[in-house]
């Protein structure tokens, strides 16, 4: 007889496929024994179970695959803790390239992977045949082998893993539905299910394809959807080799793997679709869906091209399962932003098996510690708005993120569905004048501008794109004459009431005892002495602060400070990002053309630096802050939508004479590198401080109100340890910096790209990194050594300062 449910526990656990068996047993074995897990089946049954098992150690971002390398390890280890094999065999991988794009994809993925200790090396075309023989090698150029790569049984590892957690103390009940988690006042109560109710203070969401089902019922946005995904194995081969390593062309948009004298071989589709658009089907387990041939012919063609062995072997297996893939590609990996309590890991687009058990620690010692132990921003669940975890969306984005999986990695590359969500009021104006548009949050921002003839089309590369030429002309523009740049979808938040000033001087590092029209640049630090994010703070009159954010994390810094807010104190939020359009005009020629429109002295003893005045331009009544992001003399002005295209006609018009220019995102990107300007998500995180990103200028540790962290801010100053981040110029003209490249000092592996981009002004290419340094160094003294970064195999030296490149002389000295 099945014992009765517990009346409570300390964390209750949904899901039970590889990530909940996952989070269980790394909290069990870290002491955390009254924990129970829920699987509405049994294990494995939803999508675990027919996981094509791939272990592949290099994913797309540091956590991701700092994740898979301690998969890797686990997967050596847990047998003998366990007793139970999970199957693992390190027979090594390849991946092969078409094309000279691919093949500059794959020498920077071997550049990354030395960041993580991880062993992968070049192969030409004759070393790749030796080691996969059955391969065609036609139009294969050289590949990337990495020897610490293979498979595993994803059955055997999740068993592995349950096994582990009930050892340590944890609970684990099957076919145990939970139909609601339990809520009050803001927090996790409990669940509640078909077996009745189980007390908790925390739960966390494991749930797979369901989890974005189950978030919804308590307001919490997982962004995913199932999609359709296949795979073929085929009749056994004779004499077919146990240790092929498993072999992946992208370029095919196929991968194959050696599976018990059998191949097995799956597909990243050309062409995908969602499943269960009208729901899961209650019954669901180790179910398979219809394997419609069309859906994968294409695939399958390049399949029996790229090894002809499959042209004359039977196929013994046709499956086609669901698989959940989020809207952007990453995980959803944290604490729900507006629940206390909810835990959310799902979301991993076909990874489980070689990420699944690293991301359950870390979401194992993120209970335990109270806090992220590491850099999880990128799979915050408040990355999204509310209208991006609604199936319609999802259903639409989520499949190109399958289609995406084994196509170019293009650094910046542009999704091209569920496209022209949010437009500005400039949209259509700049649209006319050949803006070529990028997407970020929805909305639809110019990436760049193309002159008179020719053709706004977006493309992308590794080296350098059909556009670059357009955007060197735009930031030398506002470098030598002025630009003019589209600001309206950048996060403003209202912060008003009584107590407005107290609380922000509480949130924020800097001293928001501000006085009326006047802005400040801060940042704001959780207890821990990190920076949660960087925002500028203006004060529009004794009660009214604007909080302005960067796209990405305009609903995290809201739901941040909502979180804030103390029952007693007088404060109210309110959302104006959609009340202004904003168009920043910057350069050295833009005073005089603001000074042609406006109505006012912009003399810089009237209009200092991070001021703001109301002011007139034509008709239209304005506001602007005297501030730029490009490091040049610039304004952000303010206007309400009804008069926006007036005012941006009448900047146009009087600009023409002053060499003003349209200047998208991809300028503005190296404007603000070469300018020093951090971007929270790319250069720094709440993993880092003041101190490692040179900012702790805006931190004021003896204003009246003592602000956040400051104590564990002046710890952290005082005991003076990197990483630093640091400014960093190419020497070779020809070599492109994009993100993540390594930065070697003395030959030794030291950090990394944070930000990459091309810059007009130093013929080169310029970054923003991340260096790690001896005990003992400063700052200011890392720069010191001889430098370089990994570009595609090959080392470049490289100029490292502190100070920010606009800075540098011609000698490059500090």
């Amino acid at each position: 007889m099945t014992s009765p449910l517990p009346e409570r526990a300390s964390i209750v656990i949904i899901g039970g496929g590889i990530m909940g068996c996952s989070v269980a047993y790394h909290l069990a074995k870290g002491g955390w024994s009254d924990v129970i897990l829920l699987e509405r089946k049994t294990l494995t049954s939803g999508t675990t179970w027919h996981a094509a098992g791939l272990v592949g150690q290099l994913q797309g971002s540091h956590a991701t695959t700092a994740f898979a390398s301690y998969g890797v390890e686990l997967l050596k280890e847990i047998e003998a803790e366990t007793g139970q094999n999970p199957g693992f065999r390190q027979s090594g991988s390849i991946s092969i390239a078409l094309n000279d794009e691919r093949i500059a994809e794959l020498k920077r993925k071997a550049d990354f992977a030395q960041l993580f200790g991880v062993e992968a090396h070049y192969l030409d075309t004759a070393e790749i045949a030796e080691r996969w023989p059955l391969m065609n090698a036609d139009g294969v150029l050289g590949g990337i082998h990495m020897p610490s790569d293979g498979s595993a049984n994803p059955i055997d590892l999740t068993q592995a893993l349950a096994k582990g957690a009930r050892m340590y103390g944890a609970k684990i009940r099957e076919y145990v539905k939970v139909e609601e988690v339990l809520t009050a006042q803001g927090r996790v109560k409990g669940v509640r299910t078909d077996q009745g109710t189980i007390q908790a203070d925390q739960v966390v969401n494991c749930g797979g394809m369901w989890a974005r089902d189950l978030g919804r019922q308590n307001g919490v946005g997982v962004p995913l959807h199932a999609c359709e995904h296949y795979y073929l194995v085929t009749e056994p081969i004779s004499d077919l080799p146990s240790d092929l390593p498993v072999l992946r062309s992208y370029c095919d948009g196929t991968y194959w793997k050696e599976d018990a004298g059998k191949l097995l071989f799956g597909f990243a589709h050309f062409h995908a679709k969602p499943w269960a658009t009208r729901g899961i089907p209650e019954s669901f387990e180790f179910d398979s869906l219809p394997f419609v041939e069309d859906d994968v012919m294409e695939v399958l063609e390049l399949a029996m091209n790229r090894v002809p062995v499959l042209q004359e072997t039977g196929i013994r297996t046709f499956f086609n399962g669901p698989e959940s893939y989020s809207h952007d590609g990453r995980f959803t990996l944290d604490e729900a932003p507006d629940l206390k309590g909810y835990f959310v890991l799902a979301g991993v687009n076909s990874t489980g098996i070689q990420s699944g058990s690293g991301a359950g620690k870390a979401l194992a010692d993120w209970i335990m510690a109270g806090h992220p132990t590491m850099d999880l921003s990128e799979m915050d669940p408040a990355r999204i708005e509310a209208w991006q975890a609604r199936d319609p969306y999802l259903q639409e984005r989520c499949p190109e993120t399958l289609v995406l999986t084994y196509a170019m990695h293009w650094p910046g590359r542009q999704r091209e569905t569920a496209r022209g969500l949010r437009r500005t009021p400039f949209y259509h104006a700049m649209k006319a004048r050949g803006a070529a548009y990028a997407e970020v949050q929805g909305w639809e921002r110019p990436g760049w501008f193309a002159p008179g003839g020719a053709t706004p089309t977006y493309d992308h590369s590794f080296h350098r794109p059909s556009w670059f030429d357009h955007m060197l002309a735009e930031q030398r523009a506002v470098r030598e004459a002025a630009g003019l740049i589209d600001y309206s979808m950048l996060g403003k938040l209202m912060v008003e009431g009584r107590d407005a000033e107290a609380f922000l001087q509480r949130a924020c590092t800097n001293d928001m005892a501000l006085p009326v029209g006047k802005v400040a640049y801060t940042l704001m630090l959780n207890d821990r002495g990190g920076i949660e994010s960087d925002v500028t703070v203006a004060r529009h009159g004794p009660e009214s602060f604007m909080v302005m954010s960067a796209i990405s994390h305009t609903r995290r810094d809201r739901d941040y400070l909502r979180g804030l807010i103390q029952p007693s104190e007088d404060v109210r939020l309110h959302d104006a990002t959609t009340a202004y359009a904003v168009l920043s005009l910057c350069g050295p020629k833009s005073r005089d053309i603001l000074a042609s429109v406006g109505d006012l002295d912009l003399s810089a003893s009237t209009f200092p630096f991070n001021t703001l005045q109301h002011f007139q331009i034509g008709h239209a009544p304005v506001f602007a802050q005297r501030l730029s992001y490009t490091g040049e003399l610039g304004w952000e002005i303010f206007i309400t939508p009804d008069f926006a295209e007036h005012v941006f006609e009448r900047l146009m018009k009087a600009g023409a004479a002053h060499g003003l220019q349209l200047v998208g995102g991809e300028a503005l990107n190296s404007l603000r590198i070469s300018a020093g300007f951090v971007h929270w998500g790319h250069d720094l995180a709440y993993t880092d401080a003041p101190h490692q990103m040179g900012l702790g200028f805006v931190c004021k540790p003896d204003k009246g109100v003592p602000f956040i962290g400051r104590d564990a801010y002046l710890e952290r100053k005082a005991a003076a340890k990197g990483p630093f981040l640091c400014s960093l110029r190419l020497d070779d003209p020809d070599a492109l910096l994009h993100h993540n490249e390594p930065v070697l000092r003395d030959g030794k592996i030291v950090g990394f790209v944070t930000s990459g981009a091309f810059s007009a002004a130093c013929r080169s290419a310029i970054g923003l990194c991340v260096i790690s340094s001896p005990e003992g160094e400063t700052r200011r003294t890392v720069a010191s050594g001889n430098y370089a970064v990994l570009v595609e195999g090959r080392r470049v030296r490289a100029q490292i300062g502190v100070n920010p490149i606009n800075s540098w002389d011609a000698k490059n000295k500090f």
